[in-house]
């Protein structure tokens, strides 16, 4: 029987795979192999170390979220998690599902899901109000950005502020906290949860600026690339309004892992900068490609099945 989620999810790969074909039909994959071919190896290497960084930077902000809802998880234990969540984001059908991975884990060391979930959902919530910072950051430096997007930014951070007051300062309806059952005892766990964090502001703003930083670590992976491609037209200010809006895109889910919309973006947002519609293709495929291959390393601490140690 083919439910609603499957056909939801049916879409999203013929979405994805349509982009795709079209992609390889519309360019010459001879340029591609041989931009490839030309590629700076050492390049490739910074920006794999870039990747690399990030993951620190995500593991570091939420061990402090995690410290300021009471939980003392080993920066180790939660490392080794993180690279696992990364890895079931880049070979599950949904970038959601290493984030349920990570708080089904957290949550089993903890006895306590709904503080794992509190944890990684204000992760979220805050690494998109950095996103979007970011990506204001990239207005200011590149001339006549798309009004447009400016826009979405703004809209992004509202909509994410919105969200982090619920739930540090939320409260569930009395319909609600009348029904004695899981989902309920759940939802007043992420309330409570939430509610530790408010009354440790200088996490919440430690996160954010270390979100930023993450940010930051994206553009630091998606330069080098263009580097290592030869591909010297954009610069670290072009990348700080380009890359954040490529983000959003690969967010929506329009397609499997953002495959197809992301690449979409990366050739009409890089046209204006003198990118070659096949090497931001290029560009777009091999930041997949290197997050993807870097996030093996969270598949083997999954086979070894000991990263409760530490």
């Amino acid at each position: 029987m083919i439910t609603k989620r499957n056909r939801t999810l049916w879409l999203r790969v013929t979405i994805s795979l349509v982009l795709i074909t079209w992609f390889v039909k519309a360019f010459d994959w001879r340029q591609i192999t041989g931009i490839l071919h030309n590629a700076q190896v050492q390049w490739l290497v910074i920006a794999i170390t870039w990747i690399i960084a990030a993951v620190l930077v995500s593991t570091f902000k939420w061990q402090i979220i995690l410290r300021a809802q009471g939980f003392d998880l080993s920066f180790n234990k939660l490392w080794q998690i993180y690279w696992m969540g990364l890895f079931f984001n880049n070979f599950l059908p949904s970038s959601i599902g290493g984030d349920a991975l990570r708080i089904f884990w957290v949550g089993r060391d903890t006895q306590d899901s709904s503080g794992a979930a509190t944890s990684v959902v204000i992760e979220r919530i805050l690494a998109t109000t950095a996103l979007a910072l970011v990506g204001l950051v990239g207005c200011l430096l590149v001339v006549n950005p798309w009004h447009e997007v400016i826009v979405m930014f703004l809209l992004l951070i509202i909509i994410t502020i919105f969200l982090l007051i619920l739930i540090i300062f939320g409260k569930l309806p009395d319909f609600i906290l009348k029904r004695k059952n899981r989902v309920t005892q759940f939802l007043i766990g992420l309330i409570n949860h939430g509610q530790n964090v408010r009354k440790r502001p200088l996490a919440i703003l430690w996160v954010l600026l270390w979100s930023v930083v993450f940010q930051v670590c994206v553009v630091g992976t998606n330069y080098a690339i263009f580097r290592g491609l030869n591909l010297e037209t954009v610069g670290w200010s072009e990348l700080l309004y380009v890359i954040p809006v490529t983000s959003v895109a690969a967010m929506l889910p329009l397609g499997i892992n953002g495959y197809g919309v992301r690449e979409g973006a990366y050739v009409l947002l890089l046209r204006p900068y003198n990118v070659p519609e096949v090497g931001a293709f290029t560009a777009s495929l091999l930041f997949a490609l290197l997050v993807s291959v870097c996030s093996l390393w969270g598949g083997w601490f999954w086979m070894r099945k000991d990263y409760c140690k530490g």
